[in-house]
């Protein structure tokens, strides 16, 4: 009996230590199940972080620079003779006339700026920019673009009547009424000499605009 006892509590004993591993690997498994769960979630909230980052660089526009610069591309004088007969072909205007408008208002600098912040060979302002829906207008040939447009537009309006056509390109239209060149010295002074100029670039369509007196 004293043997069977001792044997039965061994085997007692046995078990026990038994339950009791499986009972620290049952916790240690649990404990680290949990541990993977949490990296998980921390590697999970990282990476949407790190999308959102990658949206908001792609979504945000880069700041438009404020005044004319040299970052923005220069074009050859055959490149903006070519752009020249180009929009007025497109627009159904006298080259020459683009020319001579080109001539007065910047003198075919690319770069030219006014006080009034018109800017590039046909001094389009922000507001002529948005209207003639150009979208660089610090870009020589959307420039140009604008500008032909713009007096296509004003030709229409004044019924082909040129020097009308040119004071509002000059003045606004809100300045010409009862189709007469309203009496601003400048603006008598910029149509007389657009004309000049047109008459010309009209006479000798070779001439170099940039050797043209003023």
């Amino acid at each position: 009996m004293t043997g069977s006892w001792g044997t039965d509590l061994e085997t007692l004993q046995t078990l026990m230590k038994v339950m009791s591993c499986t009972g620290m690997s049952s916790h240690t498994m649990a404990n680290n199940r949990t541990r993977s769960r949490q990296r998980c979630s921390h590697l999970l909230r990282a990476f949407c972080a790190l999308t959102l980052l990658c949206l908001l660089i792609v979504a945000v526009p880069a700041q438009t620079r404020p005044d004319y610069d040299s970052a923005h591309q220069r074009y050859s004088k055959q490149e903006i003779g070519r752009a020249i007969a180009w929009y007025a072909r497109k627009y159904r205007l006298d080259p020459a006339l683009l020319r001579a408008v080109i001539k007065t208002e910047s003198d075919f600098n690319q770069e030219a700026v006014s006080r009034k912040g018109a800017v590039g060979l046909m001094q389009l302002t922000p507001d002529a920019a948005t209207t003639l829906r150009v979208s660089d207008r610090y870009d020589s040939l959307q420039n140009i673009r604008g500008g032909a447009k713009q007096l296509r537009h004003l030709l229409n309006l004044y019924q082909g009547d040129l020097p009308l056509a040119l004071a509002a390109y000059n003045a606004g239209v809100h300045r010409v009424k009862e189709r007469k060149v309203p009496r601003i010295r400048e603006t008598r002074t910029y149509v007389k000499k657009v004309l000049r100029y047109y008459e010309r670039f009209r006479s000798h369509p070779s001439l170099s605009p940039k050797n043209e007196k003023k």
